[in-house]
């Protein structure tokens, strides 16, 4: 039976950002990269705070786009 889920992560719709996993997982970035060691938790929790500046230090440290429109719309 499906547990009940509760979204942990999510934007302001005023940050105009949108994410897709795809990306991220065809350049083999880990999970607990952006959540954490879920597998450990007994109760999902946010581990990371997705901050703008979060993601543009992990976008050069991987030698990623930062182009403003890679996330924001």
């Amino acid at each position: 039976q499906e547990p009940p889920w509760q979204r942990v992560y999510g934007w302001y719709e005023e940050a105009h950002v949108r994410f897709n996993h795809a990306p991220h997982i065809r350049a083999e970035v880990e999970c607990a990269t952006c959540h954490g060691d879920v597998a450990q938790m007994t109760v999902a929790e946010r581990a990371v705070d997705h901050t703008m500046s979060f993601c543009i230090e992990c976008h050069e440290q991987r030698q990623a786009s930062n182009d403003c429109l890679v996330c924001h719309y």
